[in-house]
């Protein structure tokens, strides 16, 4: 009898505590729930600008695992030339390596990397001329539960800017934390234009005022897509599902009114189908186009665009296949174009005249990198580019090899997403900042 009592008083007392709760919350328990409910429904969908599959994430999300962020197996070369073990965890089989003729200046390296306290994470590492000494390292943590590694930005003041799980957050050379804006959505390439970084915001271009943090909105889809009613590659439903072909086609993207529909059957991000990855801004470099003409890459769609931002109309256009990082050129651009339906990744330059050569040839070095991707020219005239997930690559302007850095990991190797050449008179003045240290 007592036992029944006490189980009724049980019962009791839970329901008060719920009706207290549903009347301080109006829905127990899903307003207490609500932003653990939110993460995971964020989680089993996927960021739409991850590649990673579901599997790698989560078991990223219970063990300190590289698995997210391998970029394949490599032939051990130069192991003797590796960066020197110090910041580097102590049970690695193998360090990365980076070769290089260059004998002053510094390079700076992001991406993934396995530190000395056994913290896996995303790091900006400036690594020196004789490709052993690390000789600055900047943490960028992730935030929440995103694992988004993303890009980073070198500011002419020589500030690091990162959209690492997508906050925007600004770190000084001397590795300060100077601020942060909390994740809202930012991703991918980035560039500088008087005092303004320049993004993509979700599915808006964005400019962020480095000294005050505001955010202006420069373009936004929707304006694009209203303004240019006769570009029929930009009509994609963007609030119902939508069914994309992996087969390099002419035109990949369409909506229910295809004509060819019953031959596109295989769904495909459906919730992704512009994959906006880049905005440059002109900056008087071409004169054929406003100063402020943002060029925007579209991976999804296989276009690359230049588009004035007063009137969002579309200038000019140009097909690649999965393509990033274009660059602004007096008269054309350059292009990472990925080709990841081919056999090999190409950097292309596109006249506006038409005219279409290309820089370097991804078989000549055995590249294939089917996502993410940048290159960057130099005062110099040398380039750097991205090569397979862990390399990246520096050429002189005769295209004769300077560098070539590979992030090692035991067997495997780790993800790069942005590489840098310091000038040794940019490093003097950026270093100037740290004195007393």
């Amino acid at each position: 009898m007592k036992s029944r009592f006490a189980l009724i008083y049980i019962v009791a007392v839970l329901f008060f505590i719920w009706g207290v709760l549903f009347a301080r919350y109006e829905c127990f328990p899903w307003n207490l729930a609500g932003d653990y409910l939110v993460q995971l429904e964020d989680f089993a969908k996927g960021d739409p600008f991850d590649d990673t599959p579901f599997l790698k994430r989560l078991q990223g999300v219970f063990s300190q695992s590289t698995v997210q962020f391998e970029g394949g197996k490599y032939n051990v070369i130069g192991a003797d030339q590796s960066l020197a073990p110090d910041f580097f965890y102590a049970g690695q089989k193998n360090l990365p390596i980076l070769l290089t003729a260059k004998e002053d200046g510094a390079y700076l390296v992001y991406g993934v990397f396995h530190d000395a306290s056994d913290d896996i994470s995303p790091y900006a590492l400036l690594i020196g001329v004789d490709g052993r000494t690390v000789k600055r390292s900047w943490k960028i943590p992730f935030l929440e539960q995103s694992k988004h590694v993303r890009r980073m930005l070198i500011t002419a003041e020589g500030d690091l800017i990162t959209n690492n799980s997508d906050a925007l957050r600004c770190y000084s050379w001397c590795g300060d934390l100077k601020w942060e804006i909390p994740p809202s959505g930012f991703h991918h390439e980035m560039d500088e234009y008087e005092g303004k970084v320049y993004l993509w915001r979700g599915d808006a271009v964005a400019a962020v005022d480095l000294h005050d943090q505001s955010v202006k909105t420069v373009l936004k889809m929707s304006d694009l897509i209203l303004n240019n009613p006769d570009v029929s590659l930009l009509r994609v439903p963007l609030n119902d599902a939508f069914r994309y072909s992996e087969d390099y086609r002419e035109n990949t993207a369409y909506d229910e009114k295809d004509p060819d529909l019953k031959n596109k059957t295989k769904a495909y991000r459906c919730d992704d189908p512009y994959h906006q990855n880049s905005v440059m801004v002109n900056k008087g470099v071409c004169s054929r186009y406003p100063k402020d003409a943002l060029l925007l890459s579209f991976r999804h769609l296989d276009a690359v665009m230049v588009v004035e931002p007063r009137t969002a109309k579309i200038l000019w256009m140009e097909r690649f296949d999965r393509q990033h990082s274009p660059r602004w050129h007096a008269d054309g651009i350059s292009v990472f174009n990925n080709r990841t339906h081919f056999d090999a990744t190409k950097i292309e330059y596109v006249g506006f005249d038409g005219a279409r050569e290309t820089i370097v040839d991804g078989e000549k070095y055995n590249i294939h990198r089917r996502i993410t991707g940048n290159h960057r020219f130099l005062k110099d005239g040398s380039m750097m580019f991205l090569g397979n997930p862990p390399e990246f690559f520096h050429l002189d302007e005769q295209g004769r090899k300077i560098t070539h850095f590979i992030n090692l990991y035991d067997d495997r190797s780790l993800i790069v997403t942005n590489a840098y050449y310091i000038e040794q008179a940019d490093l003097d003045r950026y270093e100037s900042h740290c004195k007393g240290e």
